[in-house]
């Protein structure tokens, strides 16, 4: 039989550790739930990020382009930007006083002076062809790959060929052959070229222009015998000597062109689908809110496109246009 005292007194004992123990999880949850809010705070944290952008020049379409940017950036969640633009000649100093996250080179010629430096932050040039930025890449890091390594991408001004050669098909659905004109930098994507035009059940007839080519003598054999012809964006001394000829003989020939500009298009091209002010500013935006997900550099086409036609052209050739919606809505679901 239990004595009563000592069985009393071995409950309170008892009942005084399960006080303790309570106590001590009441604590440890007291402590958890104030610590709870804290977290929470601290992930709702806005990170900065210092943006540079080094433009070639003091010219409208550099400066156009960086304002638009940093439009498109404003109000996104989760990072504040502070921008700062400058011209090419005064990167060195800006960049130490500045001391950006991330520098956004906008034409070839702020492109070069940024990678000529090699510096350690993530660069992205835009406003800039394919063929500029294997150039650079090829002369200050040894090649495209070593340049990505060390953390440099572009947004290449050239479209996919792919939409010209669908734009063409689509305005031109009864032709034939195409014929496709390539230059020094482009040569190598030959074979690429033809299929995609084969892909489009056409026939292709390429012409290369090399540097010291005459080019009418090459290019109206090639264009006489096409239902359309397609030049490819190259060295900018082959795009400047080849155009005045390629629209001459194409208003001889009656054959359309499909350009890669709005100067091609208003000097004689029935079409072109090319990469606007805006939509490579829509692309830098996305870039840049996104860069830090990734350790590695690139080169990436455009993502967003224009269309536009010359009304004068098409009625000339005799060509009913549908609307510039018709064929967006086409492309833009392929």
């Amino acid at each position: 039989m239990l004595d009563w005292d000592s069985s009393e007194m071995s409950f309170k004992a008892s009942l005084s550790k399960l006080q303790c123990v309570i106590k001590t999880q009441v604590l440890v949850v007291a402590l958890f739930i104030c610590s709870v809010p804290t977290v929470i705070a601290e992930s709702n944290v806005s990170k900065e990020s210092r943006v540079l952008f080094v433009i070639s020049k003091q010219a409208k379409i550099y400066t156009d382009l960086t304002a638009l940017v940093q439009r498109n950036l404003h109000g996104q969640t989760g990072t504040i930007y502070q921008f700062v633009t400058d011209v090419e000649k005064n990167f060195v100093t800006r960049n130490l006083n500045f001391k950006p996250d991330f520098i956004v080179t906008v034409g070839a010629m702020a492109s070069e002076t940024v990678m000529k430096s090699k510096p350690q932050q993530p660069v992205l040039a835009v406003l800039i062809t394919d063929s500029a930025f294997n150039l650079l890449s090829k002369k200050y890091y040894g090649s495209n790959m070593q340049a990505y390594a060390a953390n440099v991408s572009a947004i290449c001004l050239d479209q996919p060929f792919q939409r010209s050669i669908r734009l063409a098909k689509l305005i031109l659905p009864e032709a034939k052959i195409a014929g496709v004109m390539t230059g020094p930098s482009s040569k190598k994507r030959e074979d690429d070229f033809a299929q995609y035009v084969t892909d489009a059940n056409m026939v292709p007839k390429m012409i290369n222009i090399g540097l010291e080519d005459n080019p009418i003598h090459l290019l109206e054999p090639i264009i006489k015998r096409s239902d359309v012809f397609i030049p490819v964006p190259d060295n900018r001394r082959v795009n400047i000597a080849t155009a005045k000829w390629i629209l001459q003989l194409s208003y001889r020939y009656k054959v359309p062109v499909i350009a890669y500009s709005k100067t091609y298009l208003d000097a004689g091209a029935l079409a072109a689908i090319y990469s606007s002010v805006e939509n490579v500013a829509q692309q830098t935006a996305e870039f840049i809110d996104n860069e830090f997900l990734g350790d590695t550099g690139g080169s990436h086409t455009a993502a967003y496109f224009s269309i536009s036609f010359n009304s004068s052209v098409a009625s000339n050739l005799n060509i009913d246009l549908k609307s510039e919606q018709f064929y967006r809505a086409v492309l833009e679901a392929d």
